[in-house]
């Protein structure tokens, strides 16, 4: 049996978030919602106008060393909220982020950040490439450290989340 390591899991919980970029939802009224395989959802940060993905449903597929297969995932994304960071995922309760970097490249974003919860510090740098209207592509190196964090599971961890637009975001889809 395989076991996915904790940085693994981070990296891909970070690539999920950083591709559901939107602070509303498809009509307009709210936060945009990422479906995952299993069923799941999760809230994403909104996307500057012109900068981030096009509105509209994306599939994105997520790969890590040390998965079995890679995640794939449906996201609608939403018209972009003003001022908003396209690429910096929301905060989460208990999160204290030292470093928060998402710099505007040519190519995309350069991302460089550092957060600390529950005992683990979760260092990530990577870059976000692509057009932004059919495709974009995120690759990010990912390191957990910290006391409550096994010395097996604080290896670095390269992760790839592969983005295509499908078109309209269904009815029932936000």
């Amino acid at each position: 049996m395989r076991v996915i390591s904790t940085a693994t899991c981070a990296a891909v919980a970070g690539l999920i978030l950083l591709a559901g970029c939107s602070g509303k939802k498809a009509d307009g009224e709210g936060n945009a919602t990422t479906t995952a395989a299993a069923g799941g959802e999760t809230t994403a940060p909104a996307a500057a106008a012109g900068e981030g993905p096009k509105p509209g449903l994306w599939e994105i597929s997520v790969s890590a060393a040390g998965m079995p297969q890679a995640v794939k995932t449906s996201v609608c994304v939403g018209e972009p909220a003003p001022g908003a960071n396209p690429f910096a995922p929301p905060p989460q309760p208990g999160q204290n982020c030292s470093k928060s970097n998402f710099t505007k490249t040519a190519g995309g974003y350069s991302i460089d950040m550092e957060c600390s919860m529950n005992g683990m510090t979760v260092s990530t740098t990577g870059e976000v490439t692509g057009d932004f209207t059919s495709s974009y592509k995120t690759v990010m190196k990912t390191k957990v450290s910290g006391a409550n964090v096994p010395a097996a599971a604080q290896a670095e961890t390269t992760s790839t989340a592969d983005a295509k637009y499908v078109g309209a975001c269904p009815a029932g889809m936000k």
